[in-house]
């Protein structure tokens, strides 16, 4: 088999494997990630390709970024390294990028529907989501200026604009009610021994004393040492975020698309 097509086959048969997993337990496996990341290295090496071997060092130092703050999974940031190295460019574009961008998309059309529909069935409270709105309103006047330059230009094929915007305006609602769909969904109270590895810590439910002692505004997930410092602290619980919504299955949606589809977003990507 060409090594062109057995990187797309080891990609997309990765990808399918963290997507099922995901969607059934909430994490991917490392099995499945390293194996992916080790195979994309040595196809690079075969290849003597280094730009693939830099983007797939790149990807992983800016997940790790974002791990870091609690916005996506341990899985997901090697997940989108294996892919990174599996698939550095496709139809003349950096194909992670492209990957990103579709699953994002599709993953919030799907999850803003899904959820705003179900906060509304439990009852919308305007009062605790008022900052929430207002930053929509501010990201909201943002994101009207580009599509009024999108149209007025006519860069942004039709196709692209109807779905950005779909997407946008689904997200600025799901942005606007975030904290509340957070504190009904998914906020739930911990006792330390029962943390897992990397919980995504609430920090606009904690109490003072909690925020205090972890101190750390950049850092959104709570491990050992900060375990560590909360017992000390005497505090025996602590507000965390629990069964998050998958994105691996929206990673082979945006991968299967990004193949079959790669000028999709000829302009964004």
């Amino acid at each position: 088999m060409d090594l062109f097509l057995l990187r797309i086959a080891v990609l997309l048969a990765g990808c399918g494997l963290g997507a099922a997993q995901d969607a059934k337990s909430g994490i991917i496996s490392d099995k499945i990630t390293y194996s992916m990341v080790v195979l994309g290295i040595i196809f690079n090496l075969a290849e003597l390709n280094w730009i693939g071997l830099a983007m797939g060092a790149a990807v992983f130092a800016i997940g790790y970024a974002i791990y870091y703050s609690g916005k996506i999974g341990g899985g997901d940031v090697k997940l989108f390294t294996g892919i990174a190295l599996l698939l550095p460019f496709f139809g003349g574009k950096i194909f992670v990028i492209s990957v990103l961008v579709e699953a994002a998309i599709t993953a919030v059309i799907f999850y803003s529907v899904f959820f705003i529909i179900k906060y509304a069935r439990t009852g919308i409270s305007l009062k605790e989501n008022t900052q929430g709105i207002k930053k929509s309103i501010v990201f909201g006047i943002i994101f009207a200026g580009f599509f009024y330059f999108w149209i007025a230009t006519g860069l942004l094929p039709l196709h692209s604009l109807v779905l950005l915007a779909v997407a946008l305006c689904l997200g600025l609602v799901f942005l606007a009610l975030e904290k509340g769909i957070r504190k009904n969904f998914f906020l739930k109270k911990i006792k330390l021994a029962e943390l897992e590895e990397d919980e995504v810590i609430a920090s606009e439910f904690l109490d003072e004393n909690a925020k205090k002692q972890l101190a750390l505004p950049a850092k959104g997930i709570i491990g050992e040492k900060e375990k560590q410092k909360l017992s000390k602290a005497g505090i025996t619980e602590v507000l965390v975020y629990r069964n998050l919504p998958p994105f691996g299955p929206f990673i082979l949606i945006g991968a299967i698309m990004a193949l079959a589809f790669p000028g999709f977003f000829e302009i964004i990507i």
